[in-house]
């Protein structure tokens, strides 16, 4: 029986993932390597727990799709009681088709096409999140067509910094992302011009992600708060605000704070703003999966130049790009024992030099590594560049495998190069 959630070891060393010995994992269900590995049931309570923070007050977890979009996964996220948050037709459609209820989903995104908007309105979500007074006269002109009303949230750039890496900090001045404070204006007076065919029924942020506390995510939360007073003064009948997500994680360099400290935050600042009666929504993604996922990987062969040595892994930026993109660093440890000692410089087989994880004590060479808090931002983002394949996903539950989705291997690549 399954007695722990995420990453542990065994008292002689061995990596456990999900109540199951990863070594185990890759013998039973005869899984190539690279291979993500998820624990449900760990996702399920993380949901869980921050659906309780939450107590009597309205509220909707609305999961962030795009860091991890496995069907295995967004049944459990809907099983724990919550939505999605969706950025493109293809996740809207995903998530209908698991059965999300549509009134517990919100699209949001710069470029949605007419075809993604009029999706969103058929199926009567709960909102469209405009991001510029230019993309709610599109919404408009979509619902006219369709003799329909469009539900939508006007999305605020709260002109906030936060201390994060630049690529992942969408609330500043500088940012594609939502409509400027300078520009509300324009889009009071589109809502207006357009009350036939757009219903005002939230505002909302995003700030940015890797938030450890929730002090610059109320500071945005603040700005929603101040644009709320102001629509529901201009006779908008607002149902919810949305204060976003982007919620940390611990990737080994210290503890964000629980999904559920800034719950807590939000509903207090809500109280204190006079708008307990709004439904609260929170967008969190990485937070609901990242520390439930471990790409396993075959190391190829180790190398030694000089001083350094080199440990060459069959996973590359293909299959995890959040180091390569960001600078990231996820902790990289051996299955068969506990890390330290020698270090090596851990790369992948792409013929890049940004293919690089960094450097870890792995101490004597390992068969197998598993590169930790993988869950979130890895299989979405992974791709077949050098004629990879992308990874196999296995889904563990009450320590047993459950259900696996192989790799196609790289015929399905050549097959597809072939006929281009």
């Amino acid at each position: 029986m399954k007695t722990s959630y995420g990453f542990s070891r065994t008292p002689n060393g061995e990596a456990v993932f999900a109540g199951m010995s990863l070594q185990k994992v890759l013998e039973q269900g005869k899984i190539s390597t690279p291979a993500y590995i998820y624990d449900l049931d760990g996702i399920e309570l993380r949901v869980r727990e921050l659906k309780n923070a939450f107590g009597r007050a309205p509220h909707l977890i609305a999961y962030a799709i795009k860091a991890n979009s496995a069907a295995s996964i967004l049944k459990r996220v809907k099983l724990g009681g919550a939505g999605i948050d969706a950025v493109s037709g293809g996740e809207l459609q995903l998530a209908l088709k698991v059965g999300v209820e549509p009134q517990k989903i919100v699209l949001s995104g710069v470029a949605k096409q007419d075809h993604e908007i009029a999706l969103a309105i058929r199926e009567g979500i709960l909102a469209l999140q405009a991001e510029s007074k230019e993309e709610l006269r599109r919404i408009a002109q979509v619902a006219q067509q369709l003799g329909l009303v469009a539900r939508v949230s006007m999305r605020i750039n709260p002109s906030v910094l936060i201390d994060s890496h630049e690529k992942i900090a969408t609330g500043h001045d500088a940012a594609k992302f939502g409509i400027a404070k300078r520009d509300l204006a324009g889009a009071y007076q589109t809502l207006q011009e357009q009350s036939a065919h757009l219903s005002l029924v939230g505002i909302s942020t995003h700030v940015g992600s890797m938030l450890k506390e929730p002090e610059p995510y109320l500071k945005s939360a603040k700005v929603v708060c101040d644009v709320a007073h102001e629509a529901l003064s201009l006779g908008h009948c607002l149902e919810y605000v949305d204060f976003g997500g982007g919620f940390g994680i611990d990737y080994g360099e210290g503890q964000a704070q629980a999904p559920s400290a800034f719950a807590k935050a939000a509903l207090a600042l809500l109280n204190s703003q006079g708008l307990a009666h709004l439904k609260l929504v929170v967008e969190p993604g990485r937070s609901i999966v990242g520390p439930y996922g471990v790409l396993v990987s075959k190391v190829i062969q180790s190398k030694s130049s000089g001083e350094r040595r080199w440990l060459m892994l069959d996973a590359g930026m293909n299959d995890l790009m959040r180091p390569a993109l960001y600078g990231a660093r996820h902790r990289i440890e051996p299955l068969s024992h506990e890390p330290g000692g020698d270090s090596y410089r851990v790369v992948g087989p792409v013929c890049e030099s940004t293919d690089d994880f960094g450097d870890y004590p792995l101490g004597a060479v390992p068969k197998y590594v598993a590169i930790r808090d993988a869950g979130a931002y890895g299989f979405t983002m992974a791709n077949e560049y050098n004629a990879r394949p992308l990874p196999a996903e296995v889904f563990v539950s009450g320590g047993e495998i459950v259900h696996i989705s192989h790799s196609l291997g790289v015929e399905a690549w050549l097959n597809r190069r072939l006929e281009a």
